[in-house]
């Protein structure tokens, strides 16, 4: 009768202990890629709509176990970035894709495009911070793609160069393939 009221007592310890081994992501087995980039992982697209470059964020634990139902976080530090809270809650597999709903202050002094940090959160912990460029056509942070954000498109016109504003396809020159993007962003809100 004492053993089996030992053994009792060892296994109510171990399952009183168990959620201090409760999962915590690990950042070296967690993948953020981002969706639809314009260029590689350092150049993105975002529009006020969210139709523009995504992240997916996978949350895997130190034993490559995936983590769910856990809210992800993506934030910009530069303050020309104007977003909306950008969040979303990982599913069984540990994944979420985030919508990046935003416009990047690029209008002011013909800015080429807005350079931001920016880190991705779980779990208060930091998963990812590194720095991509952000172009949108959404070039006043007004969360509409209207008539002023054209003027801003209309001067950059014919522009040859690295790093323009109005390349959306980053092919060095604002023309007509660049107008097609803008035209698919029209009243984007």
């Amino acid at each position: 009768m004492t053993r089996l009221f030992c053994i009792g007592i060892v296994v109510a310890a171990v399952l009183f202990a168990m959620p201090a081994f409760a999962s915590v992501p690990f950042p070296g087995n967690c993948t953020i890629e981002w969706y639809q980039p314009v260029k590689g992982d350092t150049l993105i697209l975002v529009c006020p709509q969210g139709d523009g470059t995504k992240l997916d964020v996978t949350v895997l634990d130190q034993f490559s176990l995936p983590i769910a139902l856990q809210t992800v976080t993506v934030t910009f530090a530069d303050t020309r970035v104007c977003e909306d809270p950008i969040s979303g809650i990982t599913d069984a597999n540990g994944y979420v894709r985030l919508t990046i709903q935003a416009g990047a202050n690029a209008s002011a002094g013909m800015q080429p495009r807005v350079s931001s940090d920016y880190s991705v959160v779980c779990m208060g912990m930091t998963l990812k911070t590194a720095t991509v460029s952000i172009m949108s056509p959404d070039y006043n942070c007004a969360s509409v793609v209207d008539g002023l954000d054209y003027s801003f498109f209309s001067l950059d016109w014919l522009k040859n160069g690295g790093s323009i504003r109005s390349d959306f396809n980053d092919d060095k020159t604002v023309d007509g393939l660049d107008y097609s993007i803008f035209a698919l962003h029209w009243l984007h809100q």
